[in-house]
């Protein structure tokens, strides 16, 4: 929709976005990041079924306006093009989730869609190494990054991606139980696998880690569903 606000094909303007995205050639393929999204945005578009799709290519052709064409895309359809619009841009849309800056977000998206393959495909999580590791922002603007910020080790480790979600989820929905149904099942229900060498600091949980997104413990879920 931001960039919808400036052309409503804005997905095809490469001067709507930064000029590593748009304009720097790949030395093997000779395309630009923009190129390679552009086909994946159309195979996405060709291979749709949805009735609202066929209903406006009928009626008004191809191409298709941005607030149409990503209805259909996927998560990584769309952290990508996020992550190749411009600064001012990012850093609008990053201010809605709390953050000053976009690149912190594009990174976040990035992990995001990491964990969700890991996930869509059944992988292992719990002493996964996070080859995307997101940036954080100044603990001054975020205050739960703080124990995150020097220990190199937990920032590529799945807790902190949790905790990202909870971060947007905080802005998302304010009386999502998530978090605590999260910890909840964490703390209590995971079996105990230490003689394996296994426990939650393999999934890279810091100190204090239950009350990071304090008041969302298990009393304010009943509170939540009982006021």
């Amino acid at each position: 929709h931001s960039l919808g606000e400036q052309d409503m094909f804005a997905y095809l303007k490469p001067e709507l976005f930064h000029d590593k995205f748009a304009k720097t050639l790949n030395p093997r393929s000779g395309l630009t990041e923009h190129h390679n999204w552009l086909t994946k945005q159309a195979g996405l578009i060709k291979r749709s079924k949805e009735k609202f799709i066929d209903h406006n290519k009928k009626k008004h052709g191809l191409p298709l306006p941005i607030w149409i064409a990503c209805e259909v895309w996927d998560f990584g359809t769309l952290s990508f093009l996020y992550g190749g619009m411009k600064e001012a841009d990012q850093d609008k849309i990053a201010q809605k989730f709390g953050l000053v800056n976009g690149r912190v977000l594009a990174s976040w998206l990035r992990a995001l869609n990491y964990l969700r393959n890991l996930c869509a495909h059944h992988s292992r999580l719990w002493n996964r190494n996070v080859v995307e590791k997101p940036k954080l922002p100044p603990a001054s603007e975020v205050v739960w990054v703080a124990p995150f910020v020097e220990y190199d080790r937990l920032r590529s480790r799945p807790f902190l991606l949790f905790c990202i979600v909870q971060h947007l989820m905080s802005h998302i929905n304010p009386n999502s139980t998530w978090w605590a149904r999260l910890t909840n099942l964490m703390a209590t229900e995971l079996p105990d696998m230490k003689a394996l060498g296994l426990d939650l600091n393999s999934m890279g949980v810091c100190e204090g880690w239950l009350e990071l997104f304090a008041p969302l413990n298990l009393q304010d879920q009943q509170a939540i569903k009982n006021p």
